[in-house]
Parts: structure tokens; C-alpha cells; sequence
């Protein structure tokens, strides 16, 4: 199992396109086999501030995740919506156990 956590700071008049581009990437995530989570989370003090939590069942699945449409998609348009760099890091689970993720 694959668990990513990316956060992202979003310019302030991008942050709803960021939000509609980011919202229809996780829908059609979830669609995929062996996608276990896909939440886009908004900061409560910073509506600029975003985390991506990803869980994958492995890590061919996220790489084949990588060249689906809606994400080459996601990633040709929203750098342009980064107001700072972004931070991309790789989790393993602890509890729940890998086996206890829903499908």
C-alpha cells in the first residue's frame, strides 16, 4: 500500500478554479481499481491551503494513476495556480492496517 500526502498553497483569486479542477480529480480517482482514497481537504484558518491524501493499493497502481486523462489533466493546469512550492510525501499505514482499508 501507497499513501501520498501533497500540499499545495493556491493563489487567492485561483482558489475556486483549484477547488472545481481539484474536486473532479478526486470523483473520477475514485473510479479507478485499487484507488482506496482520494480526499481533498481545504484548511479551516486558510482557504489557500490545500492537502491531497491519496491511498493506493500499490505502487504500480499509483503510477498507472499518474497517466490517467483527469490527471495529466490536473497537472497541465494547476501549476499556474501555486502561490509557493508544493511537498509531495509518502506514507506508510499504521492503523488502520493496509488490509483494513475499504475497497
Amino acid at each position: 500500500m501507497v499513501i501520498t500526502v501533497s500540499s499545495y498553497k493556491i493563489l487567492p483569486e485561483k482558489i475556486q478554479e483549484f477547488l472545481e479542477i481539484s474536486s473532479e480529480l478526486s470523483r473520477a480517482s475514485l473510479k479507478e481499481n485499487g484507488i482506496l482514497r482520494f480526499d481533498l481537504l481545504q484548511n479551516d484558518g486558510d482557504d489557500g491551503r490545500f492537502l491531497l491524501i491519496e491511498a493506493y493499493e500499490s505502487e504500480s497502481i499509483r503510477k498507472a494513476h499518474l497517466d490517467t486523462p483527469h490527471f495529466v489533466n490536473w497537472r497541465r493546469t494547476v501549476p499556474e495556480m501555486f502561490s509557493q512550492g508544493t511537498t509531495t510525501v509518502y506514507y506508510k499505514p499504521v492503523s488502520p492496517k493496509a488490509e483494513e482499508y475499504k475497497k
